[in-house]
């Protein structure tokens, strides 16, 4: 199966939907994950040439300059670890030092294990309590390109960039999409406009997802974001409508625009029909067109969610179609809340639960059994598919033309960012080897 990426827009076309919708990454309110300690070693380091992933160990060092620093990146660090087996490791770019505890905003990027693959996360939004974020749509530029960029704050060819093309990790969740905004329940810049419409898809959300959805004892809704713009004007960006149903009651129709316009997520109460706070019994919340339910990495509850339709007017074989979204109201899509051709959960654990996502960690593209490509590295599922790279099946290879711009933690320092290598320790069968990983920061202090 092909997962599509997330990253359609590119960065310049991104930072004018944003600007335009008055979005950019959530600014959650939660309080920052913390990492188990892991063996692993830091350095600074003039730029590395090459990417292998032979068996082979790693070595580091550290230098003053490098080839590589331009303009105002005026230094290179050189982040070597050794993959742990679980658990997370944070690294200070501007101090070239991993932080123990992945606390405070000093720490820049994330990385954490899933055994035998590793995800990346900035210091922001669901994964810290810092300012950081990544620029735009991952891997919009390879690391060729963003070495003829003077500073991070100025695109050489399309100019200065808008605050809002930084993007901060946000939930990921039943309501993430893969359009250009990664959004399920928004379609963005239809019709040469520079709004957002609503999909008018229907989710379930249940209050409990250990459940399966025939166990009564568990509420149920049916939902619809069917709006985006409020306030005063009518037209202001940040106040998403949302309309809903408890299954147990299907002729009792709520409707509510909650005001999610400032920088704090807005909590709300499905079941009591009202606002209240992240200690509170809420179900769902809102900080502009960002989501999250109370479960899973977003909050302490069993809130979990499940797309239960499309609509085939809006989405012909599953492809947005612009002349009726645009066109699209939402007394059209009532009757969907509560239709008999619902998809249903088959059991409790297809309700999705949220977790963390990145622009650091996008979803792969390609599909078995050739090599997966999750940006800052290939997998390799199969020996005929590591041949042609030296690999052998299940290894990973670095990619390091691949490459993006991240915001530190601190939110006044930048460093372009790529993978050099993934070497592994010889071991039968090769995948089975310890993993030591080098990633390369130009830094802009």
């Amino acid at each position: 199966m092909i997962r599509k990426p997330v990253f359609a827009l590119s960065t310049a076309m991104l930072a004018l939907a944003l600007a335009a919708c008055g979005g950019g990454g959530g600014d959650g309110d939660s309080g920052g994950s913390s990492s188990s300690a892991s063996s692993s070693s830091t350095s600074s380091s003039s730029s590395s040439a090459g990417n292998s992933s032979s068996s082979s160990s790693s070595s580091s060092s550290s230098s003053s300059s490098s080839s590589t620093s331009t303009g105002s990146f005026s230094q290179t660090a050189t982040w070597t670890f050794v993959l742990p087996s679980s658990g997370s490791i944070c690294y200070d770019f501007n101090a070239k030092a991993e932080v123990a505890d992945c606390s405070g905003t000093a720490w820049d990027v994330k990385m954490t294990s899933g055994g035998r693959t590793a995800s990346f996360f900035t210091n922001s939004g669901e994964s810290g309590t810092g300012n950081g974020a990544a620029l735009g749509s991952p891997f919009d530029y390879t690391w060729a390109q963003l070495l003829t960029w003077q500073n991070a704050t100025t695109d050489p060819v399309n100019g200065a960039i808008p605050a809002a093309a930084w993007m901060k990790d946000a939930a990921s969740n039943v309501f993430s999409g893969t359009n250009g905004i990664a959004s399920g329940i928004f379609e963005y810049g239809l019709a040469g406009t520079h709004l957002l419409y609503p999909s008018y898809r229907t989710y379930l959300i249940t209050t409990d997802n250990t459940k399966a959805i025939t166990d009564t004892s568990a509420p149920v809704f049916a939902l619809q974001v069917i709006g985006y713009y409020g306030g005063p004007s009518g037209t202001a960006s940040g106040y998403p409508t949302i309309r809903w149903i408890d299954r147990a009651s299907p002729a009792t129709v709520n409707t509510k625009t909650i005001d999610a316009s400032g920088s704090a997520w807005v909590y709300y109460d499905l079941a009591n029909n009202t606002t209240t706070d992240v200690n509170g019994n809420w179900h769902i919340a809102f900080n502009r067109y960002n989501v999250k339910l109370n479960g899973g990495t977003s909050g302490s509850g069993k809130v979990g969610g499940f797309l239960a339709k499309t609509p085939a007017s809006l989405y012909p074989s599953g492809t947005a179609n612009e002349t009726t979204i645009v066109a699209a109201k939402p007394a059209d899509f009532l009757a969907d809340l509560t239709a008999s051709d619902l998809s249903l959960p088959s059991a409790a654990s297809a309700w999705k639960k949220d977790a963390i996502g990145s622009q650091l960690s996008p979803a792969y593209t390609g599909s078995y059994p050739n090599a997966l490509n999750y940006g800052w590295y290939s997998y390799y599922p199969t020996d005929a598919a590591g041949a042609a790279v030296g690999v052998t099946q299940h290894m990973l290879k670095a990619n390091p033309d691949a490459a993006t711009l991240v915001r530190g933690g601190e939110g006044n320092t930048y460093a372009r960012m790529h993978v050099l290598s993934i070497n592994y320790a010889a071991a039968t069968p090769a995948y089975n080897g310890t993993q030591t990983w080098t990633i390369e920061f130009n830094v802009q202090p």
